[in-house]
């Protein structure tokens, strides 16, 4: 049975980080983040408080140093830790996106140093109870490391946040990938998609060309695929092919990847794109053309709009100090019914702005002098958050 909530864990937050996934037919994955941040309980506490604020919960927060493990949300809805790919909402790909902070820096891999515990395999008995292969689709989490839109979008298994489209970070860093499945005691064996009655056979779908593929999927490609699949000898049919995918279609390409040499959770009877192409000559149906990056976030230095907010107001009517940051966060406040039009845009931070942002460290939950319009950290990011831009500290 599949865990929602693991019982060893402490909870963090109200429960709610997220909602339903987008893609529930596609493999379960596990994302590997890192907090940038030291360990120990001081900034398990900060940390766990700061992702709460700055609205980009994952589902875990593990401390690699003292085996300390919290949860935010459900393991069956999305977490907040990932940015989109153009339109697709990668926080909501997959059956399961098993989001994980670490306490630790991408710089110096914590399976290093790392002293997993009890509560470390209870993370893992949750992955694998949703079927999560012991595979890392997209290989090593070094440096560099590429961020494949196909192999994010049909594979499951467990992936770093620099292998995930649309995003820049690089974390965790160059970490031990065996490390972290043998530190998980026993073995990741299950079907990606799940089983039903018993079966051990893959049940999942993916789409290749716009054309789906796996259990249940329909057409004359899937047809198309099986007589294939008999001219190469690899048949497990005993009835057919026909147009609809059944177990024999699964059993008989998982002949087809073994064939071609693949093993494990690569050769379940779910094609992947290489493995198809090889079998037909072609992929079918017509490939969507790849979806635009969205245009880079502005970024605002939160110690120029500090001294900005300090300075400006002692200036002349609309002298300024740090003008372009200030015009990014003086749209925003305009944005969020805080300041008029007659004032933002002028990059001036003077008393009316000052008197703006007092009133978002309010909304925010701040009161008395943590509510003096000079920007925060914490209430600037949330600011971001809300209305595009990123936050230099």
């Amino acid at each position: 049975m599949p865990e929602i909530w693991i019982t060893e864990a402490e909870r963090l937050g109200d429960g709610s980080i997220g909602g339903s996934m987008d893609t529930p037919s596609a493999p379960p994955r596990v994302v590997w983040h890192t907090t940038e941040s030291g360990a120990g309980n001081t900034a398990f506490n900060a940390v766990g408080s700061y992702l709460i604020r700055a609205a980009s919960e994952p589902h875990i927060l593990y401390d690699p140093t003292t085996d300390r493990l919290a949860q935010y949300g459900p393991l069956n809805q999305s977490a907040r830790a990932l940015a989109n790919d153009g339109s697709t909402r990668t926080n909501r790909t997959g059956r399961v996106c098993i989001q994980i902070e670490v306490l630790a820096r991408a710089g110096k891999p914590f399976t290093s140093y790392w002293k997993p515990g009890p509560n470390f395999r209870a993370l893992m008995r949750a992955i694998r109870s949703w079927g999560v292969p012991d595979t890392w689709p997209a290989g090593s989490c070094a440096p560099g490391a590429s961020r494949p839109r196909t192999t994010w979008a049909t594979r499951g298994g467990h992936y770093g946040h620099c292998h995930i489209p649309g995003n820049d970070h690089w974390d965790p860093g160059n970490i031990d990938r065996s490390a972290i499945l043998k530190a998980a005691g026993g073995s990741g064996t299950a079907p990606q998609g799940g089983s039903s009655g018993g079966s051990s056979v893959a049940r999942y779908q993916v789409t290749i060309g716009g054309l789906k593929y796996g259990y249940g999927a329909e057409g004359a490609h899937v047809t198309a695929v099986g007589k294939a699949l008999v001219a190469q000898g690899c048949s497990a049919y005993s009835d057919g092919p026909g147009p609809k995918w059944t177990d024999a279609d699964t059993k008989s390409y998982q002949k087809w990847q073994r064939k071609l040499g693949y093993s494990g959770t690569d050769a379940d009877g779910v094609p992947g794109e290489s493995s198809l192409k090889r079998l037909l000559g072609t992929l079918p149906g017509a490939s969507k053309p790849a979806a635009p990056k969205p245009p880079a976030k502005p970024t605002v230095d939160l110690s120029n709009v500090v001294a900005a907010a300090r300075r400006d107001p002692g200036l002349r009517q609309g002298g300024t100090t740090h003008a372009a940051d200030v015009r990014i966060v003086e749209a925003a406040l305009k944005a969020e019914g805080l300041l008029s039009s007659t004032y933002a845009g002028d990059g001036s931070f003077g008393s009316t702005t000052v008197a703006a942002y007092r009133k978002w460290q309010q909304r925010c939950g701040y009161t008395g002098s943590a509510a003096d319009g000079i920007p925060g950290e914490a209430s600037l990011e949330k600011l971001g958050a809300e209305r595009g831009f990123k936050v230099k500290a």
